[in-house]
Order: structure tokens, then C-alpha cells, then sequence
């Protein structure tokens, strides 16, 4: 039973008249002194017992009422002590006993005395302050909610947290501490509202520790008696718990298409359809009731929840049966049969066998990748929980903001599902991201897309936010403080709380690096870009962003009055820092000037070195790792095959001829034959653009084909002759003048090399085609085809004629 309900239980009538007699006979309120001249003048009343935190190598939340007890009084005279350098008297009542007058009562004695949460939600989180009776009041719904009350009441001082660790706490500094005519009462639109850490590598204790503190003053908090266990990615542990049984009727394994054409069965899909496959997870549910049950934890009718949802990645079952349960339509984002209907079907069928026993059980997955859309056949159950990851739609742009391709269908998707959750009951959740998760280290911001997004959740019904975070406060500062906030308050506006946010972090220069944030959005927004990585980052930003940004960043600096504004105003451009870097480094790629590419790599590493050296909590411990996975290879070869025994003959242009081949059957139709006309064929960028920005993004599950025609210079004559292609989306087929040299394997945005000694004409005109096939459909948004600069080369001959695979995709 929650702590309010249980209060309100002892109220009987007369008591509660008494209460209410009792606050009309105070009048007008009065005001409560808590610090006098830097003296104490009020004490903290709270009822026992309370429990200090156990010590622990990494900092977590309270895990019982009386540890939460404990937090609430440190909390306060922590920051008291900061403000005035005074801490309160604490009186730890005993039941029944009266608080006295001039204190801050907190939790059960404070209820008794009229702060009754009026705003209350099904986490327990709903609060109240009151002063009445000359004496401050904070009751909740539970000693957690007691806890917001009070860092409700810390904002009310003046006090902020803009980031973790002491340099992001905000207390300002005085002498007396004076509180009147206050009423607040307050509880969250979502109940759960989870902002996490990924399992980014070299993750620290401390880094998580200071995070956790951080959280748990934005109020964040994490509740759902059905979230946690209806998300995840389930069909690869289905089929490891059962693997015996999969094993000795492998029709239960998806029936996929082979590197040889062939049909096999196979993991980690599972057939959906399979009358044991249903068996098993219903009985898997069924155990998971009857060992609940006899430990004395559930009963027949609690609600739990299971997840139901495929593994993270391709090859979905060709059957005919998963084809008879499918709607028959394809996702237009990800390029693949919808899946959609056949996930609803299964949690329907699970969940009619289930209820037989056991009413209240719940089924979920992720609204994500193939079965991202509405279903068109079959009717969820109430039961049926859509657990939202738009991992595949603009990470630029609100799923309102019409300038969004992706989004726009995105939203169409959320509102069908949000007229069956009003219709029928379905529980709604979000599985978001903070970070533009292909990139992690120039300026990204999620103030307005969040401003858009979380009232559209709200009115929705949806009940729940986990998002996925990630360590680099120089970026993401402003928008995890605006997610936190807008979490717990919908009402909000978004370019309200950046101006809190700004005046909290940088004080006098809030103005310009306000400024700075809305330019930072409006180009972000703007540009037309639904993502890309680092190959985005060019499209959006310009010469007169950076320099305008510049502008922002020395006038606050200029403006800034203590040392810790104008370190946060510094933690905040080195995110620009980096973008000019990028930028740089990206123009000497498309000069082919690789050696001042590889030196602009290197200072990219170093900023992020020099920075985390100040502060880790500024940049993502991830950054160096992204950098050596999408870059560094690239860089490294780039260098080698045009330097030193190598020399750079032909630089392949930016713009190509091209032609598309969404079937794969180029090579039947010959487009890599020389004798083909190809002087109409449409032209497109490859370097210097992505397929996103050109107007090709629907183009998704397809291979492309470039054609080159050059001839070598004079020195090359007789020489090996090879072919560097910088990086491709993902597979690279090479031929010179119609003879197949090999192919790349899978491998995206990496670097290959391919010998052309023995196909060239030294003398005459060479085609070089290239078919480049998107093996993989949850790359990159918006990217395709060659993506990094290409050149020929000569020098020593290569070992290989091709690079050795990378993988069985062919």
C-alpha cells in the first residue's frame, strides 16, 4: 500500500475536519526562515527510522524508504550548507508526534498536517509542498516522492544541476533563507522515465556515479510493473533455452535464402508460425506464473509481462507460412517484407492460451526495424504491447516536423497505435536514444525534438520513456536537462527550459549561448539531412555556422563572471572545436590530400584526449573507438596507397555515371561491359553527398553501379596498376574493361584494395565498373553506394587480386 493511501486510511473524519479547521484559522501564510545571518533557524522533522546507504564502489539509488528518508535530510542540508554555510538541527519524530513550529516536516508527519498530494500517479511519485501552520511542509505519495518534493523545493531556492559532478551543481550563495506562500503539487505525465548510460567501453564507477546523482535530482525515475521485461530482443535466448528441441525439429528455425541461393533453416529468427514454437513460449510463461506463485510473489492475476520480440538483426523466415502471416506490404524505410502482422499474430495466439490460466499476462516487442508499422491484418490484443525504438527514422527531426521524410510516416504509425490504446487499452512505451547514435562527438542538440516529441507521447498514452544515453555532456548538456524536465511535465516549452538552462549553466553569457543552441537547431533541423553519421555533417553545417558560433562562444565567455560559467562555456564549444576539425578533414579528403587528412585525424583524437583529461563526464568515452571503426582505417590506407612506393595515377571523380539495380542482375545485363552506351546515363554524387541528400533514400535493400572510363598516364606504363576504394555501403564488385576482378566482402565504410595489372590497356581508354551492393539494411540512414574517395594507383603489385572476404555475403 503507498504511503498516501495508507495516511489517508487513519484519517477518519473527524480528524480530517480538524485539519482543514485548523489551516482556514492560520490565515494568510507566513513565512519560514531556514537560515538567519548563516545560522540555523528552523530544524528538519521527519519520522524515523532512517538508514544511511550502505558504502558501495559505484553510488546507487536508495533502495529502501528509510534510505530515501536518509538521502532527503542529507540532500537538504548538503545544500544548504553550500548556499549558507549552515545545516539544520534534524528531529526524528516519533508516531504522533507533533513537528514543531518553524520546520520542514517531511514525509508522513507532513501529510497529517494537510500536505496531502493532490497530483498523484501509479508510480507513487506525486507530491505537495505546502507552508501552512508556520511550518514547511513536503508529503508524497511515497518517501521517493518526498525526496522530488524537496529538490522541487531546491529549484524553488535557486539551486540547479546542468550536468554531473560539482561543476554542473548550481547553488547560489547568501546569508539568510526565507520561505513564503508556497503550494505546489506535482507528479509526473510519464510514470517511468529512464535516461541510462550505454555499455559504451572503459566505462568508469565514478562516471556512473555522478550520472545517478544527477538523475535522481531531474526527478528521474523508473517504474512500470511490465516495461522492463516486455522489451529485448528474444527469439536468439528463445532458441538458446530450447535448443535441444530446435535442434531435433529444425522447421522451428527460420527458413531463410543461403550465400548459394539455397533454402535452409537456421538461427537466430525463429518460424513464428510453428504450432511448437507457440507451445514453448506459452509454457514458458506458464513456469515463469507457477515459480512466482509458490515463492509467494504473484498470484493467478498479476499482471507480468514477456517479451516475444525477433533477434537484432536479418534473415526473417521465407516460409510460406511467415509469408501467409505477413499483411504482404514492404517497409519503406528499412526496404524489407513488413513483419509487423506476423508478430502481432503470434502474441495473439500466445496470449489466447496463456489467459487460460493466468488472465493478466502481457506480451511486448520493439516497434523497430521490420515490424515497425501498424499491423494490417490482424486486431492486437489489449495484452499486445508495442514497445517504440525509431531507430530508423531522422535522428534530426521531431516525428511533427514536416520537413522529416521518415518521420512523417513514423508519426502515422504512433497515432494508429495511440487509437487502439484509447480504444482497447494497449500499453504504450517509448525505447528512444539521446545521441545521434552513429556519431558522438561534434554538435548535436534534441531541445526541440524533444520539446515536439514528449507531449506528442504524452497525449498519446503512452507511459513510459527508456532512453538510451550516452557520456558526452559537452553535446547532449542541454538536451538530457529538457528530456528530464518535459519527462516529468509536458507542459513545458521547450525554448523555455533552454533559457533556464542556459542562465543556470553560463549566468551573464546565457544570452549568447542561447543563441548559439537555437542556431545549433534551426541548422540542424533546416538542412534536409535524415542522418548519414559523419557523412551528414558537411550537408548541414557551413562556414558561416562556424563563424557565427564563434562569435557566440567569445562573447560569452567575455560576458561569463565566474570561472565555473566560463569552464562550462568551454566544456560546450569544444563540440565546435571538433565539427572544424571534421570539416577540415573532410575537405583535404575530397582534395585527395591524405596526409593532411591523416594529421587533422590525429588532432580530432587529441581534442577528445586533451578534454577528457579535464572533465570525462564532457566527451563520450566512445569517440576514439568510432573514430578507429569508421575512419582510421580509410585514413591509414588512403596514405599508404598514395605516398611513399606508391604513387596516385587517377583520382575517381565525385560525380559518376550510374545506374541502379534493385534486382542484383547487372552482371547478366551486362553493365559492366564496355560496348554499353552509357553517355545518357543520370550522374550522381558519391563523395560529397549522400543518396539521403540526392533525393535517393528510399533506395535501400539495392545494389548501384558506377561507370568510370580513364586512361593512365604515361608513367604508369607496364607498371601494376591497382584500385583503392575508400569505403562503400558495403559491398564492392570491381571490373576493368569487362573482366571481373573480385569482390570486396562485406565491410562498411572501410577501405579496399584491388589489383587491375592484368585487365588495363595502358595505351588505350579503361572502363571501370563497380557494383556496389547494400548487403545490410540498418547501416546508416540515407547513405549507399561509394561513399569515401577512390583513386588508381601504382607501386609494388598487391598480394591479393581482391581483399579477402569479410563475410559470407556475396
Amino acid at each position: 500500500m503507498s504511503l498516501q493511501r495508507k495516511i489517508l486510511s487513519r484519517l477518519h473524519g473527524c480528524l480530517l475536519a480538524s485539519i482543514v479547521a485548523y489551516m482556514c484559522l492560520t490565515g494568510a501564510a507566513l513565512a519560514i526562515t531556514l537560515v538567519e545571518n548563516g545560522e540555523p533557524s528552523a530544524v528538519i522533522a521527519i519520522q524515523g527510522p532512517l538508514e544511511e546507504q550502505p558504502e558501495d564502489p559505484v553510488w546507487h539509488e536508495p533502495k529502501t524508504p528509510q534510505q530515501y528518508r536518509a538521502l532527503t535530510v542529507k540532500e537538504l542540508n548538503d545544500h544548504l550548507e553550500l548556499m549558507t554555510g549552515a545545516r539544520l538541527e534534524v528531529l526524528v519524530l516519533q508516531e504522533g508526534q507533533t513537528p514543531p513550529e518553524n520546520s520542514i516536516v517531511l514525509g508522513e508527519p507532513a501529510i497529517l498536517l494537510g500536505a496531502i498530494p493532490t497530483a498523484s500517479s501509479p508510480s507513487g511519485e506525486g507530491y505537495r509542498l505546502l507552508e501552512a501552520g508556520n511550518r514547511l511542509l513536503i508529503g508524497g505519495q511515497s518517501d521517493r516522492a518526498v525526496l522530488y518534493g524537496l529538490y522541487e523545493l531546491l529549484r524553488h531556492l535557486g539551486i540547479d544541476w546542468v550536468m554531473p559532478g560539482e561543476i554542473g551543481q548550481i547553488v547560489p550563495k547568501g546569508k539568510t533563507v526565507r520561505i513564503d506562500k508556497l503550494d505546489i503539487a506535482s507528479a509526473p505525465d510519464f510514470p517511468s522515465r529512464r535516461l541510462w548510460y550505454r555499455g559504451y567501453p572503459d566505462r568508469t564507477k565514478d562516471q556512473l556515479a555522478r550520472f545517478a546523482k544527477w538523475r535522481l535530482r531531474q526527478r528521474g525515475g523508473t517504474w512500470s510493473d511490465l516495461e522492463g521485461s516486455a522489451s529485448g530482443h528474444m527469439w536468439d535466448r528463445f532458441i538458446r533455452r530450447h535448443k535441444k528441441e530446435f535442434n531435433s525439429d529444425p522447421t522451428m528455425y527460420a527458413l531463410v535464402r543461403g550465400a548459394d541461393g539455397k533454402m535452409i533453416r537456421r538461427g537466430p529468427q525463429i518460424e513464428s508460425t510453428h504450432p511448437r514454437v507457440i507451445e514453448l513460449m506459452v509454457e514458458d510463461i506458464r513456469e515463469t506464473y507457477r515459480e512466482k506463485i509458490a515463492a509467494g510473489e504473484w498470484t493467478m492475476e498479476t499482471a507480468a509481462a514477456y517479451a516475444i520480440g525477433p533477434a537484432d538483426r536479418e534473415g526473417y523466415s521465407e516460409s510460406v507460412d511467415a509469408m501467409l502471416a505477413s499483411a504482404g506490404r514492404f517497409d519503406p524505410i528499412v526496404g524489407s517484407l513488413d513483419r509487423t502482422d506476423e508478430l502481432v499474430l503470434l502474441g495473439n495466439r500466445v496470449l489466447e492460451q496463456v489467459h487460460k490460466d493466468y488472465p493478466n499476462a502481457h506480451v511486448g516487442f520493439y516497434s523497430y526495424s521490420t515490424h515497425a508499422d501498424y499491423p494490417a491484418r490482424y486486431t492486437p490484443h489489449p495484452n499486445v504491447i508495442p514497445i517504440f525504438a525509431p531507430i530508423n527514422f531522422s535522428r534530426f527531426h521531431s516525428l511533427l516536423d514536416p520537413e522529416s521524410k521518415t518521420q512523417s510516416y513514423y508519426r502515422d504509425v504512433v497515432e494508429k497505435w495511440g487509437d487502439l490504446s484509447r480504444k482497447q487499452g494497449n500499453r504504450l512505451l517509448y525505447r528512444g536514444y539521446s545521441w545521434n547514435l552513429a556519431e558522438n562527438m561534434m554538435p548535436y542538440s534534441k531541445v526541440k525534438i524533444w520539446g515536439e516529441e514528449l507531449p506528442f507521447y504524452s497525449a498519446q498514452g503512452f507511459e513510459g520513456l527508456n532512453v538510451e544515453g550516452t557520456k558526452m555532456w559537452g553535446v547532449l548538456g542541454p538536451s538530457d536537462y529538457v528530456f528530464m524536465n518535459l519527462a516529468w511535465d509536458t507542459s513545458q516549452d521547450w525554448r523555455d527550459l533552454l533559457r533556464q538552462y542556459c542562465e543556470a549553466a553560463y549566468g551573464a553569457g546565457a544570452e549568447a549561448m542561447e543563441r548559439y543552441n537555437l542556431r545549433l537547431i534551426e541548422y540542424q533541423q533546416s538542412a534536409g539531412m535524415e542522418a548519414g553519421s559523419y557523412h551528414a555533417f558537411p550537408l548541414i553545417f557551413d562556414d558561416n555556422f562556424i563563424e557565427a558560433s564563434r562569435a557566440d562562444f567569445d562573447e560569452a565567455l567575455n560576458s561569463a563572471q565566474t570561472q565555473d560559467q566560463k569552464q562550462r562555456i568551454r566544456f560546450a564549444r569544444e563540440p565546435l572545436e571538433a565539427l572544424e576539425l571534421y570539416l577540415d578533414f573532410y575537405q583535404a579528403t575530397l582534395d585527395f590530400d591524405f596526409t593532411k587528412a591523416k594529421s587533422l585525424y590525429n588532432a580530432m583524437n587529441e581534442l577528445w584526449s586533451e578534454t577528457y583529461a579535464i572533465n570525462e563526464d564532457v566527451v563520450s568515452n566512445e569517440v576514439p573507438a568510432y573514430l578507429k571503426r569508421f575512419v582510421s582505417l580509410f585514413v591509414d590506407q588512403s596514405v599508404k596507397y598514395s605516398t611513399g612506393d606508391y604513387e596516385m595515377l587517377v583520382a575517381l571523380p565525385d560525380e559518376v555515371k550510374t545506374i541502379f539495380d534493385p534486382a542484383q542482375v547487372g552482371q547478366q545485363m551486362r553493365f559492366q561491359s564496355p560496348e554499353i552506351n552509357d553517355d545518357r546515363f543520370v550522374k550522381t554524387k558519391t563523395i560529397s553527398s549522400t543518396w539521403d541528400a540526392q533525393g535517393l533514400g528510399s533506395l535501400r535493400n539495392t545494389a548501384v553501379w558506377y561507370r568510370y572510363n580513364f586512361t593512365l598516364p604515361e608513367q604508369a606504363r607496364d607498371k601494376p596498376i591497382g584500385l583503392f576504394i575508400g569505403g562503400v555501403e558495403d559491398e564492392a564488385r570491381v571490373w576493368i574493361n569487362g573482366q571481373f576482378i573480385g569482390t570486396s566482402g562485406y565491410g562498411f565504410s572501410v577501405p579496399f584494395v584491388f589489383d587491375l595489372t592484368d585487365g588495363v590497356d595502358y595505351v588505350g581508354e579503361n572502363l571501370l565498373a563497380v557494383q556496389v551492393v547494400r548487403n545490410s539494411k540498418i547501416n546508416e540512414i540515407g547513405l549507399g553506394g561509394i561513399i569515401r574517395p577512390s583513386f588508381i594507383f601504382t607501386g609494388p603489385r598487391l598480394e591479393n587480386r581482391a581483399p579477402k572476404q569479410q563475410s559470407e555475403n556475396k
